[in-house]
């Protein structure tokens, strides 16, 4: 794939002795860091660097390691996963110096639009940040101009960083797929870094309502107005619907491990979502968002699922924002509660839980309906 441009806005607990990229990382020294984090102040910080993706020729930074059985058919490629080990760079040339590389998976998991499900980690090798990481879990909408993806966490410099990662695609080659993406960056965290345009901040008090501006300059000034604005709560409430048989599916496999079929809980098996969201447990009833993203079996004794998704919601106010999951689903519980780690739109900077309760489950087809209570504070 291509070359891209990336803004990225983050958020973390700034502690007041220095962050360099020689910064310990046993446990005593961690410790110590954390116990001088209540004299600290956050500080935005700002990255920007081009993200190589290459799936073609001599030497692919990106390859294909699973698909489900719909994936040729489908004009998004529903379902193909994809690993990557690709370069990160100052400039958008590939011979430009690089700064570091994005390690991780996306995966496609929009059965009518192009929309990428991106879990990986931006891992730094210039002198200033060299071996600290940022943690990326959201969905990219690989049409749009620009898309906005949260990043959840760090390490070393960028420990407990909070933000946004700001993506504009700058080439593609259609034959090949490969592509260059830019990347703006906006976080809280305890460092500076030199290569990126990253901001971090506290939160708006300005209203944050749907066709919230995602450019890195309007990303950039949301984030100076945080130390003004004050969290708030969010209660929402709707119906999940996965569907992996009937005539209409909306969740594929696409991996599994070679006793998933001798498993009781298919361990190892793995599944790509496009679920739709709805205002009541109806299958007909409003839709009002997508569950887009993966579960896997991860449970060799238990019916546990890894959820790594992100809830698009397509309705009033909250149109075209994001909640990203990842959390442990123990399917025979009554309630299950997974973490939100991250959003977009009106839910930059956001955390909070999912409480999830099965509302209707066939055991024969493996189709269920759940019923989602979900909790936020933000900005």
């Amino acid at each position: 794939m291509g070359k891209l441009a990336i803004i990225l806005v983050l958020c973390t607990a700034a502690m007041a002795i220095p962050m360099v990229h020689g910064i310990a990382e046993e446990p005593k020294a961690v410790e110590a860091w954390f116990e001088k984090l209540s004299h600290a102040k956050e500080k935005v910080t700002k990255l920007h660097f081009y993200f190589h993706d290459t799936v073609s020729g001599k030497n692919p930074t990106a390859i294909r390691v699973a698909e489900s059985n719909f994936t040729s058919k489908s004009p998004t490629l529903f379902g193909m996963i994809m690993m990557i080990d690709d370069p990160l760079t100052e400039g958008p040339e590939p011979t430009s110096k690089p700064v570091g590389r994005a390690q991780g998976f996306y995966g496609s998991a929009g059965l009518e639009d192009l929309s990428l499900l991106m879990n990986i980690n931006f891992v730094f090798t210039d002198a200033t940040h060299n071996g600290s990481t940022l943690s990326v879990l959201g969905r990219n909408a690989a049409l749009h101009e620009y898309r906005e993806m949260p990043i959840v966490g760090g390490s070393g410099d960028f420990r407990l960083a909070r933000g946004i990662a700001t993506a504009k695609t700058v080439s593609f080659n259609a034959t090949t797929l490969d592509v260059i993406v830019e990347y703006n960056r906006m976080e809280k965290l305890p460092a500076i870094l030199m290569l990126c345009s990253v901001i971090t901040a506290m939160a708006m008090a300005m209203p944050v309502v749907q066709g919230i501006a995602e450019d890195p300059k309007s990303v950039e000034a949301w984030f100076q107005k945080l130390s003004h604005a004050k969290e708030k709560l969010t209660n929402l409430h709707f119906y999940f619907h996965d569907n992996i048989t009937g005539n209409n599916p909306t969740s594929f496999q696409v991996a599994q491990s070679n006793i998933s079929t001798k498993s009781p809980n298919l361990f190892g098996a793995v599944f790509i979502m496009d679920d739709p969201l709805t205002a009541g447990p109806q299958p007909t009833s409003k839709i009002v968002g997508r569950a887009q993203g993966l579960y896997a079996s991860a449970g060799m004794e238990e019916a546990a699922l890894l959820m790594t998704l992100n809830f698009y919601f397509t309705d009033g106010k909250y149109n075209g924002s994001t909640l990203s999951v990842l959390g442990r689903n123990p399917l025979f519980h009554q309630y299950r509660e997974m973490p939100i780690v991250g959003g977009s739109g009106v839910f930059r900077l956001v955390r909070g839980i999912a409480t999830a309760k099965t509302y209707w489950f066939n055991v024969t087809a493996g189709n269920a309906i759940v019923e989602y209570h979900v909790i936020v504070q933000h900005y």
